[in-house]
């Protein structure tokens, strides 16, 4: 059975969309609000894992029956993530980015509803390695869940647990989220890299980068000073609406 965390919309959807016409495997999807599908190898329920408890969710999955879960959930908020944020938002944005994310990881291990060489696919984000004033509580979260995902592939290995943990480093994508803003490079059709995942999903492990350019990124500006790396962007990108 295959476990979609936020699939209500972006590639959460995609992928529900694709799993759904593969005729050999099961999908649980889950979102805030109950998704209709009329798919006879899909069920989806409503559920907040903003909620203290996952106990509801548990219910619907048998014991050792999780073949791939994909947490596909994110928030930002564009206008009011500063280093002015307010308590509230910044909490909420903490929380569906990364407490409610390793909490439920923690429930489905606790609770043996993984099956062997199970995939456990997180979304983070490229915006962590880029400086930035704006979307501060954003990058911090995600940079949170890509700490614990390296202490869960260590958990895993220490325990001889058979399961495969990709954290995938996403560029921007065409969704809600960024539909508002400029980005500076080209925003990703979520349905392209839903079906990418989905032709690779059975051998996805360890961190990958999409669009694989970021990782080069990534190498050339771990190797700047940081006060140059912050003067580019000041000089190309503060105009910039995402900045």
């Amino acid at each position: 059975m295959n476990l979609i965390i936020g699939a209500s919309s972006g590639l959460g959807k995609c992928l529900a969309e694709d799993f759904s016409n593969n005729n050999n495997s099961f999908s649980l999807l889950v979102a805030r609000s109950k998704i209709l599908t009329k798919s006879r190898n899909v069920k989806s329920i409503s559920h907040n894992i903003l909620n203290n408890s996952n106990k509801k969710l548990l219910k619907h999955i048998n014991k050792n029956s999780l073949e791939n879960i994909f947490f596909t959930v994110g928030k930002a908020d564009w206008k009011s993530d500063n280093v002015y944020i307010k308590d509230k938002i910044a909490k909420s944005i903490l929380d569906t980015n990364f407490y409610a994310i390793s909490k439920l990881t923690y429930d489905l291990i606790k609770n043996n509803k993984l099956k062997k060489n199970c995939l456990i696919c997180f979304c983070s984000s490229v915006t962590t390695i880029l400086p930035r004033h704006r979307q501060m509580i954003y990058c911090a979260s995600k940079s949170a869940l890509n700490s614990f995902v390296r202490s869960l592939r260590f958990y895993i290995q220490i325990k001889n647990l058979n399961y495969r943990v990709a954290n995938l480093q996403l560029g921007y994508l065409q969704t809600k989220m960024n539909r508002m803003v400029d980005t500076p490079f080209k925003k990703i059709d979520p349905k392209k890299l839903s079906k990418l995942i989905l032709k690779n999903y059975k051998k996805l492990d360890g961190t990958l980068y999409f669009p694989r350019y970021w990782l080069l990124i990534k190498i050339i500006l771990s190797l700047m000073p940081e006060k140059i790396i912050i003067m580019i962007f000041k000089i190309f990108f503060s105009s910039k609406k995402y900045f």
